[in-house]
């Protein structure tokens, strides 16, 4: 097999194992719409670097974590916070889409950031996508509790003590920084669909938070040789293929969680 392809295959798992735990918690919150207005201002941090002179993930992390911050603060003074979040996604996307289209010198590949190019990853990317991906799972871990009651109820977390703004905080910049990773493998239009369908393929089985959690890893990263391997035998982006695979197991988790009901119903 040639490396570039093990390369793909290792760096798209890892995402999609980090993406499992940190997806839950997306999912449970209903954070979706946040998460993709996250990737779209990501389009515009990759742009801003490259305008700038430094690496596009630089800037695409930066900025992500700036809009994360900035948007999970939104209220319903002047619009409500959903529009707030909406509009600001989308012009971000707008706005990174113009700059990169107007940079003859970069030659910047729209396509790539749109929708990933998880065939050209580096040995340095993966590298980099490696050190991330632990240290997210190893901080979801470490916060795993303060984080799940206040998902439950905010109100007996901070009754309990477990409610900390530092702790919402660094969830907030785990999403930013898979989001940022992310750019490069599945592209801004798809990788929340990587946070959201793994979780949503764990759930009919799962009978605890955290062994949805283990299952979500798990299904995340066999999305990744399953979709690369699809794209490779049928000649189709890799990235588009890899959110196919993970929506293929969603599919047929939720099928044998019918079956299984239907089954304990003629009991």
């Amino acid at each position: 097999m040639d490396e570039f392809l093990l390369r793909a295959i290792l760096g798209a798992a890892l995402l999609g194992a980090a993406c499992g735990p940190v997806g839950c918690f997306v999912l449970w919150r209903r954070m979706a719409y946040l998460g993709e207005s996250i990737a779209h201002m990501g389009l515009l941090g990759a742009a801003l670097g490259l305008l700038i002179g430094a690496a596009p993930l630089l800037g695409v992390v930066a900025l992500a974590i700036v809009a994360a911050l900035a948007m999970a603060r939104a209220t319903e003074r002047l619009i409500p916070a959903g529009t707030f979040i909406g509009l600001v996604g989308h012009v971000g996307l707008a706005l990174g889409f113009i700059l990169l289209a107007g940079m003859e010198t970069v030659r910047a590949d729209l396509l790539g950031y749109l929708f990933g190019d998880v065939l050209a990853l580096s040995n340095q990317d993966v590298l980099v996508l490696a050190v991330a991906c632990v240290a997210v799972i190893g901080i979801t871990a470490v916060l795993w509790r303060p984080m799940l009651a206040s998902t439950v109820s905010a109100e007996i977390a901070k009754a309990e003590g477990l409610s900390r703004p530092a702790v919402e905080v660094a969830f907030l910049v785990m999403v930013a920084v898979l989001v940022a990773l992310g750019l490069k493998v599945v592209g801004a239009l798809l990788i929340v669909a990587l946070l959201l369908i793994p979780p949503a393929a764990a759930r009919p089985f799962a009978r605890t938070p955290e062994g949805m959690a283990v299952s979500a890893t798990a299904l995340g990263a066999l999305s990744a040789p399953l979709g690369i391997g699809a794209a490779w035998f049928t000649d189709a982006p890799a990235g588009p293929m890899i959110v196919l695979a993970a929506a293929l197991l969603f599919v047929l988790t939720a099928a044998g969680a019918g079956l299984r009901r239907w089954a304990q119903s003629l009991r």
